[in-house]
């Protein structure tokens, strides 16, 4: 009896897995271009705001640098600091990844 029960759980776990993965391929099917047609229908305009908040947050970063004196009057400083930041976000990238 148990051996039946286990045989009819297998087989409804499958086929609900089978319904699944079913659904899944037709929701890719339909998502996946309305995805990509926003921006394949304006990379330009997608290529400018990446570029501005790029520039915006290098200047921020710029402006938030000027504040500390200590540090914008000693540029070896600031290039050890940055050197360490970029050492040390490389090895968390590899420790993660």
């Amino acid at each position: 009896m148990k051996k039946n029960i286990t045989k009819s759980v297998v087989g409804a776990v499958k086929e609900v897995d089978k319904t699944v993965s079913q659904v899944e391929r037709g929701m890719e099917s339909v998502i996946e271009p309305m995805q990509k047609t926003v921006f394949t229908r304006f990379p330009i305009l997608f290529t400018l705001l990446v570029t501005f908040g790029v520039v915006i947050t290098l200047l921020a970063l710029e402006r938030i640098v000027v504040e500390f004196t200590y540090i914008y009057e000693r540029p070896f400083l600031m290039l050890s600091i940055g050197l360490g930041l970029l050492t040390l976000t490389g090895t968390l990238y590899k420790k993660l990844g």
